[in-house]
């Protein structure tokens, strides 16, 4: 609970600071308090309310500018308001209200403006920053600024300076709210007001993660709603309250007093900062916001996911017994060659090249690749592209931590867009991008990778793209320093700090290896190459790097939480630390021009699909019965099938006078997959299943262990209770859960592989209490259905936007990646489509179907994982009545117990 509220308490703590100050200009209007009362309401189950004439007062002073722009940012982001409109929004309105109303249907987002002038201008203002945009009358649909995702239609409301865009549903009942004198009136100094219903809002829209957090520390037992109130004072006071209303106040008491009992390392910042008030149904917490600045280094490492108090005594007394282990002198790389970019591409080594992408010079030690061309359904208009650059690096020039850029990739044709929403509307230059070093699997040389994304403009036709042109620049280092840190007992946070930004060090545990310490960075301070660390005499100790996941966390006004950038483990007792850091670097700059067909590769022709050959009919009953099921079929896959069934492999004999099945049913009967089943087919039964996804149904029907257990799927439902009281099922998994005897298997995920052969292992049908039993004999079933007939499309062209027609149906590509695919029906959600892609030779390309994504609007997204260049596609539909082939299977591994022995569970 305690991070809970605390949470809570200080996201917006710095604002009041600046507030308590400079109010003259904060007084609310009427239409403010008619918003405030309005989004307070008993229909309300999440609201935020924010006082922007109070922001836009504390800004009109330099000094406070800076201070006060990053707790603005948050501010507006909670509004769901961009950031980058804030001159905008601050001029045009006064205070703004966010959240979900309860409908019918669910809670439904509701946004509300007060505006400075007239209603009109402020709409305006709405449809320039591209928040709302109109439908039809009065009716608008909401614009998310970071995912650019729809939401409505809702009815806008005008008043006397105030517009509200509401569920249409409520819109008669909101109206006569708002022209209602206001219940509650904002307060001249009131900063935002927030407010939660617990449930059923965290059930139905509130991330899983957030559930579990709340559920973990009980607030969903105790609390049903969360009121956070943040307020400053003439004389300069800033205060938070937070009020939690239940059932049971007197149980929140209680976990309040555990959160900040003596062992909590935040009682002295409850003690000093924050006062309880219980009452008959609310608990008050009122925060000091003042008192609690002066905590900031208790509040950042309470919150810090990688430490929560320093070294004790008794950890840095272990220290002095670790075993110290000494860096050999001639593994120091001294860095005392002044490189070139040629030399920096000369020691990167002859057998480092990556992978993908094609070359940009003689070196092929820079290379760019095509990562995908895509549209998306909420940017109609709008192409997407993303490049992949990668270099080689030098041994001892991989960053163990790196901020600034180390390339950069420019596009200067065709013409960029920048889109009015999601993360490219936030980017001057409308690309983004993501800089990352790692090895390549095929060598040991370290690479950087730089991936970009941008945006094509408006009405660029991708299908007529001539080509793809700009440069690549790698900033080269070509000149390091070396910079010395004390670093002693206690090993608290330490810093290097430069004009850009500050490198920070900081103890975080003690081993029986030696000291661990975490390195990090805030703003764009010097790459670092290299941390030594030395004893008391001056000696280099060993130690590891570990990379970290760079999961750093910003707390408004309190500041950046340090990361985990890089861990490192020096294997004995620190007494300073040296950085190597890139001190200048040499910009090196290539051209390059990507040509259709996208994606393309050197090996593109290489890389083609299947060999040459007849293709394939889809798979009919007809097909079937004429295809896999003629005799020489039958034969071929017979003899494959005798080869693999060996050692602790038994196979299902074919029942008497029954059409031998295409799959072939094995039990493992020896080693660590004793009891598993193996379902394996041939590849011309795979082609043929592949092209529609074709799934096979495996039913387990009854198993007899060596024991006499006998078990049928009836048995599964048997439940008992635990020792802890909970139900748990008789025949389940370890952890009680149930086994169901049932399995889809699709042929395009196989994870058994011998030769010519491909298969699925399945062994979750087995009872934990059982998996030690041997089987004595197992019995099922495998089935599948076909339709009477499949009709094809036309095969098309690969490109972004082209279309397949099947009957009245409509698709299109909606991206194109390297080993991806995606295809948008434009206006059905019938099920029974498929999709074949092809190489420019006509061959089958491998493609398997990775998900289906259903909208709202009753259209679907098919998402393709397809091995090798795809140059052109088709679309296949299924008519006509299916068939179902069931083909029953029967292994007994040995002689099951006499009946009269056995423990039968009928």
């Amino acid at each position: 609970m305690k991070k809970v509220i605390l949470v809570l308490a200080v996201v917006l703590v710095g604002l009041g600071v600046a507030g308590a100050l400079l109010y003259r200009n904060a007084s609310p209007s009427n239409a403010d308090h008619r918003l405030l009362s309005v989004a307070s309401n008993d229909e309300t189950v999440a609201s935020v309310v924010v006082n922007l004439r109070l922001l836009k007062s504390v800004r009109s002073v330099a000094s406070w500018k800076d201070r006060i722009e990053p707790a603005e940012k948050y501010l507006l982001k909670v509004g769901n308001l961009p950031h980058r409109h804030r001159e905008l929004l601050l001029e045009t309105f006064s205070s703004f209200a966010s959240g979900f109303v309860k409908t019918a249907e669910g809670p439904a987002p509701f946004r509300m403006f007060a505006s400075h002038g007239s209603a009109e201008e402020a709409l305006d203002a709405l449809k320039k920053a591209h928040l709302v945009e109109v439908t039809s009358g009065e009716d608008y649909v909401l614009i998310d600024a970071e995912t650019c995702d729809r939401e409505g239609p809702f009815r806008l409301l005008k008043g006397d300076k105030l517009l509200a865009f509401v569920p249409t549903a409520l819109a008669t009942d909101l109206a006569a709210r708002l022209a209602q004198e206001p219940g509650q009136k904002m307060a001249p100094l009131l900063i935002a007001q927030g407010a939660i219903n617990l449930l059923p809002f965290l059930e139905s829209l509130a991330p899983p993660l957030v559930q579990m957090a709340l559920a973990r520390e009980e607030i969903t037992d105790n609390a049903k709603r969360l009121t956070l109130t943040l307020r400053t004072d003439t004389d300069g006071g800033i205060w938070a309250e937070l009020d939690v209303f239940g059932e049971h106040p007197d149980q929140l008491q209680k976990l309040w007093e555990k959160a900040t009992a003596a062992d909590s390392p935040l009682k002295s910042v409850a003690e000093t900062s924050v006062k309880v008030t219980p009452s008959k149904d609310a608990f008050r917490l009122t925060v000091d916001v003042n008192a609690l600045q002066k905590h900031t280094d208790v509040l950042t490492r309470s919150f810090s996911p990688f430490q929560n108090e320093a070294l004790t005594a008794e950890a840095l007394k272990e220290l002095d017994d670790v075993e110290e282990a000494l860096l050999d002198p001639k593994d120091l790389h001294p860095y005392d060659e002044a490189l070139t970019p040629a030399s920096f591409f000369t020691l990167s080594g002859e057998d480092c090249s990556p992978r993908n992408g094609f070359a940009l010079d003689d070196t092929k030690k820079l290379r760019l690749a095509f990562a995908s061309l895509s549209s998306r359904e909420n940017q109609p208009g709008v192409d997407f592209v993303s490049l992949t650059s990668s270099v080689c690096l030098p041994p001892h020039y991989t960053p163990v931590l790196a901020k600034r850029e180390w390339m950069e990739v420019r596009i200067q044709q065709p013409e960029l867009g920048r889109p009015t929403c999601g993360p490219l509307a936030d980017e001057a230059d409308g690309m983004t991008s993501e800089e990352d070093f790692s090895s390549e699997s095929s060598n040991d040389m370290d690479v950087a990778k730089a991936r970009v994304g941008f945006a094509l403009k408006p009405g660029v036709d991708t299908q007529k793209l001539s080509s793809i042109e700009g440069s690549v620049t790698v900033q080269v280092p070509t000149r390091v320093k070396k910079a010395t840190l004390a670093f002693r007992p206690p090993y608290g946070r330490a810093e290097l700090v430069f004009p850009e930004g500050k490198l920070s060090v900081e103890a975080t545990r003690v081993s029986g290896d030696g000291l661990t310490f975490q390195l990090g960075s805030e703003g764009t301070p010097p790459s670092v190459l290299a941390v030594r660390v030395l004893n008391a005499a001056g000696k280099h100790l060993e130690t590891e790097s570990r990379s970290g996941f760079s999961a750093s966390m910003t707390l408004p006004f309190i500041g950046r939480v340090q990361s985990n950038d890089t861990s490192i483990l020096a294997r004995g007792k620190p007494d300073q630390l040296e950085f190597v850091l890139v001190d200048a670097t040499t910009p090196h700059v290539l051209p390059f021009k990507l040509t259709p067909p996208f994606p393309a590769s050197e090996e593109d022709e290489q890389e083609g699909g299947e060999e040459p050959g007849a293709t394939l009919e889809p798979l009919s009953q007809a097909v079937f019965e004429k295809t896999l099921q003629a005799p020489e079929a039958i034969a071929q896959r017979q003899e494959h099938y005798t080869r693999y069934a060996s050692g602790g492999l038994i196979a299902s004999p074919e029942a008497p006078g029954a059409v031998p099945s295409p799959f072939k049913v094995l039990l493992q009967t020896q080693g660590i997959f004793e009891n598993n089943l193996e379902i394996v087919w041939t590849e011309d039964v795979r082609r043929h299943f592949v092209q529609m996804d074709t799934t096979l149904q495996l039913e387990i029907l009854e198993v007899d262990f060596v024991d006499g257990t006998r078990l049928r799927p009836e048995n599964m439902q048997e439940t008992q209770e635990s020792e802890s009281g909970a139900k748990e099922y008789v025949w389940g998994s370890r952890f009680g859960d149930q086994r169901t005897w049932s399995k889809t298997v699709s042929l395009g995920s196989p994870n058994v592989a011998a030769n010519d052969l491909r298969g699925v292992l399945y062994s979750d049908f087995l009872p934990h209490r059982l998996e030690e039993v041997p089987i004595a004999r197992i019995k099922g079933q495998l089935s599948f259905s076909l339709p009477e007939t499949v009709a094809v499309s036309p095969l098309t062209p690969l490109s972004l936007h082209s279309r397949a027609t099947i009957g009245e149906a409509r698709f299109h590509v909606s991206s194109i990646a390297q080993e991806e695919l995606s295809l948008l029906s434009e206006n059905t959600a019938l099920p029974g489509f498929a999709a074949m892609f092809a190489d420019a030779q006509g061959r089958p390309v491998r493609a398997n179907l990775e998900k289906r994504t259903d909208f709202d609007d009753a259209t679907f997204r098919l998402d393709f994982e397809t091995q090798g260049p795809v140059r052109q596609w088709q679309m296949l539909q299924a008519g006509g009545a299916s068939k179902t082939y069931t083909y029953p299977f029967e292994i007994t591994a040995q002689a099951p117990k006499p009946v009269a022995a056995r423990k039968q569970r009928r």
